[in-house]
């Protein structure tokens, strides 16, 4: 169409130029009125390109994601270094620990045998210092002193003055 107007342009101006003088001039103008006008409306938006637009976001914020995880990605591996090395550092204290009471278990063992040797060796003193007369009984000095004053009382005892009808006997201990 726009060809067919520039065709009608190029043959409106020769004719002009060929026409007689005498001849009145066309009004240019009026013959653009005489045209019909076509509206220049606004391109519609192409189906391919808007879909590549929304395409290009998508990978916009997929990117922008991306980003982020890998950024969330680096802390989690700091951090699990971090984590790492504190459990080393437990292992070997724990590891030192193992050994400290392994030799306190030792000394400890050797002590408990240096205190059963001492003890078996002041039973073995003790009993060979008892006389062997007081042997047959059993009983020490201090122990026959006290049955001996225990067996000393006499007649009832009265605690507030009330009379007591039967004599109070005192038994000997038994062993």
């Amino acid at each position: 169409m726009a060809l067919s107007v520039c065709a009608l342009a190029i043959n409106g101006s020769a004719a002009i130029y060929t026409s007689p003088s005498g001849f009145p001039s066309l009004n240019v103008s009026s013959l653009a009125e005489l045209l019909p006008r076509h509206e220049v409306s606004a391109p519609k938006p192409d189906p391919v390109v808007a879909a590549l637009k929304d395409i290009q976001l998508a990978q916009q914020q997929h990117t922008a994601s991306l980003q982020e995880s890998n950024h969330a990605l680096q802390q989690n591996a700091a951090v699990l270094q971090g984590d790492s090395m504190v459990l080393l550092s437990l292992r070997q204290s724990i590891t030192d620990e193992r050994v400290d009471v392994k030799k306190i278990s030792s000394q400890l063992s050797t002590l408990i045998a240096k205190i059963d040797t001492l003890q078996s060796a002041m039973m073995s003193d003790v009993t060979s210092s008892i006389r062997r007369a007081h042997a047959r009984y059993g009983l020490s000095a201090a122990i026959r002193k006290r049955m001996a004053r225990q067996s000393k009382s006499v007649g009832p005892i009265s605690v507030g003055g009330a009379p007591l009808s039967t004599p109070v006997t005192v038994s000997a201990p038994e062993s």
